[in-house]
């Protein structure tokens, strides 16, 4: 029984170290998200707001209130205060202070402030402009200028435009004119000044939340601490607000949570794999149990007391294993909190010794008694030619569930989240198709060994004596198969569930960057791409590749919410990272049906690079309308020359310097008046119209005449071209007109490759209308894609130049790319990174595909989960050994009478070692076979039912089958090897005696 009650220990301990430590990584991982979050979206800030009159409004005892209130939350808050936007001189200025100023700003000109006295208040200037405020009882000396570090002592008590131009990390991109910000250091002299009193304020205490401060277990306490604390301040004022970043909390912890219960995969692999072994071991001992029986049936003992006796041995082990194993595996526990540096009793607390963890001890010790004790006393029926025991029975029943799971579907984040018997299933769901699948394979070794024994009758002696035995007594080494299908299953499944998950983070990284670095506008900054760089500033430090990526739909489509239009110049597209099941095309395919057959570049006419004036000779008839001249810049922007109105006779204007060697690709007319002066009913139902002809001449720069082909221009919305230069209008407010030159775009759609969705939207001959911002672009579909790089949704993918002039047609300026895809190739990563962190670079978003595959490699979560998947296949290999060994050495035991009859009869010492070594060998290769059979079967199957990466995301993209061979070739080497080396030295020192040993049969 000592077997026995180890291995039930083992699982008990292994399920214990998987509960604690899933715990430890779940909150190391809430640690590190919520580190990333910016301290500015992480702090605790109470906010008091009002004026300084009345009971209760004293700065010092609502220091003291505020301070009491947060203590139980956060350390140290930083108080400040800022008065509402006041006016002096008719000039405009935001006056603040904070308490140790000097943490929070960084000092460009002059010096920092000395502390603010009631007489005289030094003060730096943040952004802005204006005068220094002159205000009667306070004189305002400002010492400096400077801008803000950090927006945690204010929060959105300052506006988004007022941050643009005060925050150290804003670029003066797109940012409006503010009034100064006056910043004094403490609020206690500033507060109590007799001058403001009547001044609306706030005051704020504030202090961003430690990464770690708050655990998995303590999130709920902590939100109900925040909420009771609020609600004690607004009883006392209701002018007091708490707020705390739970959300960001909660978030952080969801993904832990979700691991947490993924990881119960492991946990029941180890349950299974060490009932498993103490099932073998406890098999073992069926001749001695039933030995014992029949000894305590000759001395009177009834058949309830032989029930109850070995019931209460049975489950006295169990319930001993169980304890053991669970103390173990908290001690594990324990010394992984400690060396994560996390409170071990917190854990323990949460995990292991809570109810749930007892309970959880518990079952293992009760499933464990009733499988040990089915093991050693289950009989058999019969169903007609059939033998039926309660394992097939079980077996029967662990089918059925197993085909329950898979029918609830995949298990991604939300559901594992739910808390609604996933995690149950998950626990239950390795354990289940293991033993559904040793069953089933040791009910095949029965006829499997009898075709053996038949086909090695005219092979050497010792081949047809292994054969022979087993086939004759199959249900030893059927359950020694049994084991090893289980633990050579269990083994093979951690790896492959390992390497799968290994293989999801790379195609995580590659799906999210596709190249070395993708370089995007960054939202915070609004610095368009081009306009930090042009393009031939990316060349210069990798391979570029320009990318266009705009939303769009396609009209009245059902089922598909949106599509993102990804415009890649075609010769590019064999770069990007790729995986075989995103299309059946390949990546030269996809580029070989959209590369463009001739030059797709937009036409035009080029103005001069010293351009000054441009002049549109022009003769009208008719209603009049509004001309401007339509010139794409060198970086693809749009610029507008107003040339004046129809009825000056000659149209002229200046050419801005942006638009000097600009392409002139149109000129438009609009209505400048809407015609319904005068008109009844307000204008209901009318609309605005502008009819007459036009005769134009070719417009001239400087006095040079442009070639303006009329022949090889058109014209759009109202405008008909009846002769060279020669137009008819009928304008509306209802669409653009235009005089535009031809595109080699406006007569054939342009080709795109779509997701199914899209592809089923076709009309005939492919051709698909896709609507974006600022217009429609007419495909042909030339192929499928089931999904692309960094789309989550429908996708078209085009060639950049050709959607590029296609959208530039009707909307010029509106086809250029807003991406950057960079290739470094060789290995200058390193300098290529460091240059894209310096101006003018650093304007932008840039993401690194090493450095997002190393965070996702580093995330906590994940390692925590590879490496219990190593350790759980080394243990199932390990256990496969063992359990071999335990094979072996019960043949020499309980087969004694056997193989001395044998030996008796003439069989040489050396015939029956090699007997043994067969038989233990015709097991290990059934259960080699059986066990790789299992564990692919049930990596595949855990695969497509939890669709989570190693760090539990949902899954962008579905997770593949990896398998990393040479691992597993290594594996199954070294299992061969130990295993002949273990059989080898267990059976070389048997029948080495000079005379054989004759031994009675146990119990009698």
């Amino acid at each position: 029984m000592l077997l026995v009650g180890l291995g039930i220990a083992a699982g008990a301990a292994l399920l214990a170290a998987v509960l604690a430590g899933s715990l430890v990584a779940q909150d190391r991982s809430v640690e590190r998200a919520t580190a990333r979050v910016p301290a500015q979206d992480r702090t605790v800030r109470l906010v008091w707001g009002g004026i300084a009159s009345g009971p209760g409004t004293d700065v010092d005892r609502l220091d003291e209130v505020s301070r009491s209130a947060l203590a139980p939350l956060v350390r140290s808050p930083t108080r400040a205060m800022l008065f509402r936007t006041s006016q002096s001189n008719g000039h405009l200025f935001d006056l603040g202070a904070i308490d140790g100023l000097s943490r929070y700003v960084h000092v460009r000109s002059g010096r920092l402030p000395r502390r603010c006295t009631a007489q005289r208040c030094e003060v730096l200037e943040l952004g802005g402009s204006g005068p220094v405020p002159k205000i009667r009882g306070l004189t305002l000396a400002v010492v400096g200028k400077a801008t803000l570090d950090s927006p945690v002592p204010f929060g959105n008590l300052i506006t988004r435009e007022t941050y643009a131009s005060v925050l150290s990390s804003a670029l003066l991109y797109h940012t409006a004119p503010t009034p100064p910000l006056l910043l004094a250091d403490g609020v206690e002299a500033l507060a109590r000044a007799d001058v403001f009193v009547p001044t609306f304020r706030s005051y704020t205490w504030a202090a961003p939340l430690r990464p770690g401060a708050v655990h998995p277990w303590s999130i709920d306490s902590f939100a109900r601490q925040v909420t009771q604390t609020r609600s004690e301040l607004q009883s006392k004022s209701l002018r007091f607000d708490l707020t705390a970043p739970l959300a960001q909390l909660r978030d952080a912890n969801e993904n832990g949570k979700v691991a947490g219960r993924r990881l119960l995969l492991i946990g029941g692999e180890a349950a299974a794999l060490l009932l498993a072994f103490a099932v073998l071991a406890a098999t073992g001992l069926r001749r001695d149990a039933e030995a014992q029986w029949r000894r305590l049936t000759w001395f009177g003992a009834r058949r309830w007391q032989l029930v109850t006796g070995s019931v209460a041995e049975i489950g006295l082990v169990a319930l001993a294993g169980a304890a053991v194993g669970w103390a173990v595996g908290t001690a594990i526990g324990a010394l992984v909190a400690h060396r994560a540096g996390v409170s071990a009793g917190a854990v323990l607390g949460h995990s292991v010794v809570a109810g749930r963890g007892v309970a959880l001890a518990a079952g293992i010790a009760v499933a464990a008694a009733l499988v040990v004790l089915l093991s050693l006393r289950a009989g058999s029926a019969r169903l007609g030619a059939l033998t039926v025991t309660p394992v097939d029975v079980a077996a029967a029943g662990a089918l059925i569930a197993v085909v329950l799971a898979l029918a609830r579907g995949a298990a991604d984040t939300q559901s594992l989240a739910s808390e609604r018997g996933t995690g149950a299933v998950l626990l239950l769901l390795p354990a289940l198709i293991v033993f559904v699948a040793a069953v089933v394979w040791a009910r095949v070794l029965t006829p499997a060994l009898r075709l053996l024994e038949r086909q090695g009758r005219s092979a050497p002696v010792p081949v047809r004596l292994a054969a022979l035995s087993l086939a004759r007594n199959p249900g030893r080494a059927a359950v020694a198969v049994a084991f090893l299908v289980v633990s050579l299953g269990l083994a093979l499944f951690a790896e492959t569930y390992r390497s799968t998950l290994a293989r999801g983070e790379t195609d995580q990284a590659a799906f999210a960057v596709p190249a070395d670095f993708v370089v995007r506008e960054d939202l915070t900054k609004l610095v368009p791409v081009f306009q930090a760089a042009p393009l031939k500033r990316f060349a210069s430090v990798a391979h570029a590749t320009p990318v266009l990526r705009v939303s769009g739909n396609v009209s009245r489509l059902e089922g598909s919410p949106g599509l993102t239009l990804l415009g890649i110049p075609a010769g590019d597209i064999p770069r990007i990272r790729w995986r075989d099941d995103y299309s059946s095309l390949s990546r030269a395919e996809i580029a070989q049906r959209l590369q463009p057959s001739g030059n797709v570049s937009l036409h035009g006419i080029r103005l001069p690079q010293d351009a000054r004036r441009l002049v549109l000779p022009l003769r009208a008839r008719g209603d009049e309308l509004a001309v401007r001249a339509v010139v794409v810049t060198r970086t693809g922007a749009a610029v507008g020359i107003r040339l004046g109105t129809t009825t000056a006779g000659r149209l002229a204007a200046a050419v801005p310097p942006t638009a000097r060697g600009g392409l002139l690709v149109s000129f438009t007319f609009d209505l400048t008046n809407t015609g319904l002066h005068g008109v009844p009913n307000g204008g209901i139902n009318a609309a605005a119209v502008a009819q007459g002809t036009l005769r134009l001449g070719s417009p001239r720069v400087d006095g040079t005449e442009l070639p303006l082909d009329f022949a090889a221009w058109n014209g759009t919305g109202g405008i008909t071209v009846t002769g060279p230069g020669r137009l008819r209008y009928v304008v509306t407010g209802d669409a653009v007109a235009r005089f535009r030159a031809r595109q080699p775009t406006d007569d054939r759609p342009v080709p795109m490759v779509v997701s199914p969705t899209l592809a089923s939207a076709a009309g005939p001959g492919g051709v698909l209308p896709v609507n974006v911002a600022t217009g429609t672009v007419v495909g042909r579909v030339v192929g499928t894609v089931r999904r692309i790089p960094t789309v989550d949704e429908d996708v078209v993918i085009a060639d950049g130049p050709t959607v590029a002039t296609a959208l530039g047609a009707e909307a010029p300026g509106t086809g250029g790319a807003n991406e950057v895809w960079l290739d470094v190739g060789g290995a200058r990563e390193d300098a290529v990174a460091a240059a894209l962190r310096r101006p003018p670079f650093d304007a932008l978003d840039v993401t690194a595909h090493d450095a997002l595959l190393a965070d996702l490699r580093s995330e906590p979560l994940a390692r925590g989960t590879l490496l219990t998947l190593a350790a759980a296949a080394l243990a199932a290999l390990a256990l496969a050994l063992v359990g071999l060994l335990l094979v072996v050495v019960s043949d020499l035991r309980d087969e004694r009478g056997e193989l001395f009859d044998l030996e008796a009869q003439g069989a040489a010492p050396d015939t029956l070692r090699r007997h043994l070594r067969l038989r233990t060998g015709f097991v290990a290769v059934f259960g080699l076979v059986g066990g790789i059979a299992t564990g692919v079967a049930l990596a595949a199957l855990v695969v497509a039912l939890v669709t989570l990466t190693a760090s539990a995301g949902s899954a962008q993209l579905p997770l593949l089958l990896g398998i990393d061979w040479p691992i597993l070739l290594l594996g199954l080497l070294a299992y061969f090897l130990l295993a002949t080396f273990l059989v080898s030295a267990t059976t070389r020192r048997a029948f080495r005696a000079d005379v054989a040993g004759r031994f009675a049969e146990v119990g009698t």
